[in-house]
């Protein structure tokens, strides 16, 4: 196994209370979704590589985040991940991306004449001074 969860099993000796993490002064989506019954469903849950919700949440945890730039505060380490751990990553990921459901489908054109590319203009002025004789050049 790549994760060690000799710590997963050992953090079940005590309450929820006491192993939630404290995250109200961080400014990420785990924190707005985490919530203590959240935890205590999810903290011995494990995928078949070993990686639990502590090593979902741990970035999260050490990074507060700044007060103007929501992040997203978890990490999925691998496809089980979303699974094992979709009470806490299914509304991380729609709070992150305005609304996208588990059902939701990405949708996929790879034709690429629908390809829709604003035309793009400009204008440039070339301006040169010699011996205060001055000319415009104007490029477009």
């Amino acid at each position: 196994m790549p994760f060690g969860n000799t710590h997963n099993n050992f953090k079940l000796n005590y309450k929820v209370e006491e192993e939630f993490p404290d995250l109200s002064k961080h400014n990420n989506h785990m924190a707005k979704v985490l919530t203590k019954e959240i935890y205590g469903k999810l903290r011995d849950k494990q995928t078949p590589s070993g990686y639990t919700l502590d090593d979902v949440i741990q970035t999260g945890v050490d990074n507060p985040g700044h007060p103007f730039i929501m992040t997203v505060g978890c990490v999925a380490g691998d496809e089980e991940s979303y699974e094992v751990f979709k009470d806490l990553l299914d509304p991380v990921i729609s709070d992150r991306h305005g609304g996208y459901k588990p059902t939701d489908k990405h949708k996929t054109d790879l034709n690429h004449e629908n390809l829709k590319v604003p035309q793009i203009s400009w204008r440039s002025t070339l301006t040169k001074d010699l011996l205060h004789k001055s000319s415009d050049v104007e490029l477009i």
